[in-house]
């Protein structure tokens, strides 16, 4: 049983791997659609998460080494980037506000726990994770309730972010027990962690899907933004 779960634990990293690079593809298809507005960066971090992945693996599969730092980085650059989009996008300026707030309670908290509590080229970051996809979700209701009081709800499947949104929401959401479990239960219940790893892959799968409809499904946008 536990060699099947590796296995098909190697299948779906594999399959997440090309969901990634896929979701980076289209969405330098369809640039077009979003190369006027604030998402235009999306593609950059986009093409970012795919190399960084591809080091990821190389290192681990190729030199053996430890590739936690990698993803560790990448999570600081994920969270800090993600704020900056909803930022420019929400409207109301308390909303704006507490963005900037999360965004510097996060990433001096991430500096904080790398020098005195996790070593991150050994450790996947726990905490910082955790309280990054708090504040995430939160933001995300922020960008729905607006959209939810403006006229942009009768066509808000045709907007890149909602899809985008969607898709962060649902990954953080599910994200968090992942994170709790293997901060807190690891040792406890270790036969289980393969079926938890199924489950974050399972939710990056969801993730680069929704970017791909949202690609795929989204307005062009046809003014000039900053």
């Amino acid at each position: 049983m536990n060699e099947f779960l590796n296995q098909f634990t190697f299948s779906i990293k594999d399959i997440t791997l090309y969901i990634e690079i896929t979701a980076a593809i289209i969405g330098s298809i369809y640039f077009y659609k979003y190369k006027n507005s604030y998402l235009r960066y999306f593609l950059i971090f986009l093409w970012y998460v795919v190399v960084n992945e591809l080091i990821g693996k190389y290192i681990a599969d190729v030199l053996t080494h430890d590739n936690l730092i990698y993803y560790n980085v990448y999570l600081f650059i994920n969270f800090l980037f993600l704020f900056s989009v909803y930022w420019h996008f929400l409207n109301r300026k308390k909303y704006k506000k507490i963005v900037i707030y999360f965004s510097l309670t996060y990433a001096i908290f991430f500096i904080l726990n790398g020098i005195f509590i996790e070593n991150y080229y050994s450790n996947l970051v726990s905490i910082p994770f955790i309280i990054g996809s708090c504040f995430l979700i939160i933001t995300i209701i922020f960008y729905f309730v607006e959209i939810l009081n403006s006229e942009r709800v009768l066509f808000m499947t045709r907007y890149l972010l909602f899809w985008i949104s969607v898709g962060v929401l649902l990954f953080n959401i599910g994200i968090i027990p992942w994170l709790i479990f293997r901060k807190y239960f690891f040792e406890t219940y270790e036969a289980n962690f393969e079926w938890m790893n199924i489950l974050s892959l399972s939710l990056s799968l969801i993730l680069n899907i929704s970017y791909i409809i949202g690609f795929i499904c989204s307005y062009k946008v046809e003014k000039q933004q900053p």
